[in-house]
C-alpha cells in the first residue's frame, strides 16, 4: 500500500489530461467472503479513484478505505485499505500509428499493481484493447497473468467500462475481473443530483457488488460468496 501512496506523489504532476472522483458507498455485506464481509453486516467505503494520460498511454488508480460497522466476518479489525495503479502504454502512441482496426481503438501493453494494509500483493502484465461499443464511451478488455503472495499465480480477464448517459438521466459506470479461481463484479447506477442541488458534478445510485470464488476440493462447502446492493453518492472533477 505504501508503494501505491508513494507512486501517486511522484506521478501527480507529471500528465495531460486527468479526472478525479471521490465516492462514499454503504452496504450490508452478510455473506462469508473473507475479504469483503463483516460480522455486522454493514460497511462503509471511501474511495478515490484518479486517470491520467500522458505522451505514451494512460494511468489508472483507486484507494479503497472500508470501515465495518463492528468487524470484519474473518479477521479482527474494523478497517481495511486496498489500492491499485494501472499504467497501460499505447501501442498506437509508441509507434506514431493508427493501429484501429475494425471496432478495436488501440491496442495497449498493460500492467497492474495491487496491494492492501494486510500484506497481499500482487503484479500483473499483459495486453489490453480498447474498443468501439454502442452506446459505451470507455469499454476496456485486458488479458494478465496474475502473480500473487496470497493465493494460486493465475491469469486475470479484466472489463471496465463506462455508457454514455441514458434518456438523459443515468449512466453505468463499473468493472469485472475473472480468473480460474474467483469472479468480482462491480457496477454502478449513477443519476446526476437534481439541478436544485446546483451541483452538476455530484451523482447519486447504487453499486451492485458481486464475489464468486471457486469451491475447494474438500468434503464440506468451501464456496465463497458476497453479493450486495450498496447505496453510492459520487463527486467528480
Amino acid at each position: 500500500m505504501k508503494k501505491i501512496l508513494f507512486i501517486l506523489l511522484i506521478v501527480s504532476n507529471l500528465f495531460s489530461f486527468s479526472t478525479t472522483n471521490v465516492q462514499v458507498l454503504y452496504g450490508e455485506f452478510d455473506d462469508n467472503s473473507y475479504i469483503f464481509d463483516t460480522k455486522k453486516g454493514g460497511k462503509t467505503t471511501i474511495t478515490i479513484e484518479h486517470f491520467r494520460t500522458f505522451d505514451y498511454g494512460e494511468v489508472f488508480m483507486f484507494i479503497d478505505y472500508a470501515v465495518a460497522d463492528d468487524r470484519f466476518k474473518y479477521h479482527d479489525s474494523r478497517t481495511n485499505l486496498y489500492g491499485e495503479f494501472s499504467p497501460r502504454f499505447s501501442l498506437s502512441k509508441i509507434s506514431s500509428q493508427d493501429l484501429s482496426f475494425l471496432f478495436v481503438k488501440d491496442i495497449f501493453i498493460s500492467s497492474q499493481y495491487n496491494g492492501s494494509n494486510d500484506d497481499f500483493n500482487a503484479y500483473l502484465y499483459g495486453f489490453g484493447v480498447d474498443l468501439k461499443i454502442p452506446y459505451f464511451d470507455v469499454f476496456g478488455i485486458n488479458i494478465y497473468k496474475k502473480n500473487q503472495n496470497i493465493g494460486e499465480h493465475c491469469y486475470q480477464l479484466s472489463l471496465n467500462y463506462k455508457s454514455k448517459k441514458f434518456y438523459d438521466l443515468f449512466y453505468i459506470d463499473g468493472f469485472t475481473d475473472w480468473t480460474e479461481y474467483d469472479f468480482l463484479s462491480q457496477n454502478q447506477l449513477l443519476f446526476e443530483t437534481p439541478e436544485i442541488v446546483k451541483m452538476k458534478d455530484l451523482y447519486f445510485g447504487v453499486e451492485w457488488h458481486y464475489y464468486r470464488q471457486k469451491a475447494l476440493e474438500l468434503n464440506y462447502d468451501t464456496r465463497i460468496n458476497s453479493n450486495t446492493l450498496q447505496g453510492i453518492v459520487k463527486y467528480v472533477w
